[in-house]
């Protein structure tokens, strides 16, 4: 009981490609190997969660889990210079165009905000919001 598609394709002429096509051929191949592609759902869904995670973690430290404006604005111009940023996905929060990363997956004008929050290759790092000057390890103050 398998499925079987009527359509058919025939070859109705054998011939040589044009140089048009050959040309489209190249450049379409040329693109592509240029594309940024986004990382699988379930490494975005994981690294979601644990960025939620970590938030929750700090909340009921009764830390500060979203940083300031100045520290968002500083991190969002670094993400704004990085090369895997995408201006081309569109949020469905927001139904606006923002910059996606493609290492994360985030739309990174969003993560920005979050305190425990970082950067995937390290351009920027998380501020626990402890509020003392430690060096955090793992989300542990020392």
């Amino acid at each position: 009981m398998g499925f079987k598609s009527k359509f058919k394709p025939r070859v109705t002429k054998d011939r040589e490609a044009t140089e048009d096509e050959l040309k489209c051929i190249e450049e379409t191949e040329d693109m592509l190997s240029k594309e940024q592609k986004l990382p699988p759902a379930s490494q975005m869904v994981r690294d979601l969660a644990v960025t939620h995670w970590k938030t929750l973690g700090a909340w009921l430290k009764g830390s500060q889990t979203i940083t300031t404006q100045e520290e968002a604005e500083r991190r969002w111009e670094i993400c704004k210079q990085c090369p895997h940023l995408l201006y081309d996905q569109v949020n469905p929060d927001t139904n606006k165009k923002d910059g996606r990363c493609t290492h994360c997956g985030c739309f990174m004008n969003v993560k920005v905000h979050y305190a425990v929050a970082e950067c995937p290759i390290k351009r920027w790092e998380k501020k626990c919001g402890c509020n003392l000057d430690c060096n955090c390890v793992d989300g542990e103050c020392d």
